[in-house]
């Protein structure tokens, strides 16, 4: 069984114990799993099973479920679990307004299953008869119905890869020789609505024919040398462009795109008198560095492509990044799975010079938030570890939450006695435009908060994100000297990239974090917040953990010494 298979039936397994109202440890646990598994470089199997196991000593049960997956290709529990709860069901929580309770509610009162009929109950007034929801809830889900329809289509990167690995061991397997992602998977784009995929066999009328017989693929269509279907329950589109294997390179680089650097391209080769084919790839048997060099061009990594215009007039050697540490990550003192140690461990293997540990503070309770006495008992752990490891700085911080006024849930009498905090909104997302901007304003102008983390609130494929005015966030931020998050959490991936790109105008200092949960998800960094600072062509002096840990204390120090930037 894929990666990809493993993540999604981990999911729907945190989902039915969620909706089961089963313990909500467990279930968070069970989907940080599957968000770590989906995003592996590695395809899990029997002889590495081990990479995983060796940090759920602890935890049996989800271990013995994973296994099975693993070697088995299907739980006997999960499926036991999923004959009570429709997957049509569940999909409904990505509507704004129907949490897990709330859908608890309407599958026992109305018997409800999908979009259908809750379109049916709110046309004819019914869920304001339900007591969580009354007549303002219905209103608000009634509204909300579309965005079922947007978050459907969207998927985060960490998924179309987990499903190209998949798509690539298949298309390998029917002798193709060459396979790669293209379109804005390849330019690394934080959410795609499709994965293109450049596939390089010489028989393309038998690898159709093949492919066709697949029982895990739907929706077939073929057109000339393109093939679309989507896989088993998946939405996301798959569009397979098979080609000789020597024009691979060439209809790689069109496939990936932009339209506007293709278009340049197009014009040119006019000039060049080069044979643009049918399928609108240049006819050239050469590899991509050869392609732009034959256009007076250096070559262009696909994640600059986005603004390639800005990118070759630009000093690379700004946009070379060093990163040296995280400073987003959660240890099993709050919502994590690894011990603080396993952390230290983990990021001394990855060659960092420094980490921050930044639990949750109290206001989070689903997600074991850290009393005062816990605070200080965590420090105190934090201090005899770093005596284990005299080649790695572990500055102690917290993520507190930014409640609806804009304060924040740790006194001040502790804040200062924390190396940094981030400073974060997890509840009341959907507010409007002011009322979110006087929250965040006030976040922003406590001269405790380094950080503010991530902005936008978004969940990939579960949540959009928050109503912000950017010109005026970004002049609080930049007027108050605190430094903008990019968490490279694979459902989150906030900010993106466009953001930043659009508003590079303004003096910010951003951190690029993993938002850890598991020690393996500390290669997010590396995997995804580098791609997002690299479309934004962010210049490495922006991003504070390309600093030395001397210059960095600085840096985290600035605003809260200032103290009189309102």
């Amino acid at each position: 069984m894929s990666n990809f298979f493993i993540s999604n039936e981990l999911y729907k397994l945190s989902q039915i114990l969620e909706f089961k109202g089963n313990d909500k440890r467990l279930v968070t646990d069970i989907k940080i799993l599957a968000y770590t598994i989906q995003s592996l470089t590695f395809e899990l199997d029997a002889s590495n099973f081990d990479r995983i196991e060796k940090y759920l000593t602890d935890k049996p049960k989800i271990k013995n479920i994973i296994k099975e997956l693993v070697l088995n290709g299907k739980s006997e529990y999960i499926d036991i679990l999923s004959k009570d709860v429709p997957p049509s069901l569940l999909k409904l929580l990505k509507i704004p307004g129907i949490g897990m309770k709330t859908l608890y509610k309407l599958y026992k009162e109305f018997n409800i299953m999908d979009i259908y009929s809750l379109k049916s109950l709110v046309k004819e007034k019914k869920l304001r008869t339900i007591d969580i929801i009354g007549e303002k809830g219905e209103e608000i889900i009634g509204k909300n119905i579309n965005y079922y329809f947007k978050l459907q289509r969207e998927f985060s990167i960490s998924y179309a890869d987990s499903i190209f690995s998949y798509i690539k061991e298949i298309l390998l397997g029917l002798n193709s020789k060459y396979v790669e992602k293209a379109g804005s998977v390849r330019r690394r784009k934080e959410v795609v609505s499709n994965l293109n995929v450049v596939c390089a066999n010489n028989n393309a009328i038998k690898l159709k024919s093949k492919l066709k017989d697949f029982n895990i693929i739907r929706n077939f269509e073929e057109n000339g040398d393109f093939v679309n279907f989507k896989i088993n329950d998946s939405e996301i589109d798959i569009n397979i462009l098979i080609c000789p294997e020597e024009y691979f390179n060439s209809a790689l680089l069109y496939f990936t795109g932009p339209k506007s650097l293709n278009n340049f391209l197009y014009d040119k080769s006019k000039n060049l008198g080069i044979q643009i084919l049918p399928t609108n790839y240049l006819k050239l048997d050469y590899n991509e560095k050869q392609i732009f060099n034959l256009f007076d061009l250096p070559y262009i990594p696909p994640e600059f492509r986005e603004h390639w215009e800005k990118y070759i007039n630009m000093d690379k050697n700004l946009l070379s990044y060093n990163i040296k540490g995280d400073l987003h990550i959660h240890s099993n003192y709050s919502d994590g799975i690894s011990s603080i140690y396993e952390i230290v461990r983990e990021s001394k293997d990855l060659g960092y010079k420094y980490i921050g540990i930044s639990d949750h503070a109290e206001d989070l309770k689903f997600a074991k938030g850290l009393s005062e006495k816990r605070i200080y008992k965590e420090r105190l752990e934090i201090r005899k570890i770093e005596k284990l490891f005299n080649d790695i700085k572990i500055f102690f911080g917290i993520e507190a939450n930014i409640r609806n006024d804009g304060s924040i849930d740790v006194n001040e009498s502790i804040l200062k006695d924390l190396d940094f905090v981030i400073a974060s909104i997890h509840n009341n997302f959907n507010e409007d435009l002011n009322t979110n901007m006087k929250r965040l304003i006030n976040a922003i102008r406590n001269p405790f908060v380094t950080i503010i983390g991530h902005p936008t609130g978004r969940k990939i494929s579960e949540r959009d994100e928050m109503k912000i005015d950017w010109k005026k966030f970004y002049k609080e931020i930049e007027n108050s000297k605190t430094i903008l998050e990019i968490n490279s959490a694979s459902d989150r991936l906030d900010l993106y990239s466009n953001i930043i790109y659009e508003n590079s105008n303004f003096d910010v200092l951003y951190s690029i974090s993993s938002d850890c949960h598991f020690a393996p998800q500390l290669n997010f960094v590396s995997q995804y917040g580098i791609n997002i600072a690299k479309r934004a062509l962010l210049e490495d002096k922006k991003i504070i953990n390309n600093y030395e840990i001397n210059d960095l204390v600085k840096i985290m120090n600035k605003k809260r010494e200032s103290r009189n930037f309102v």
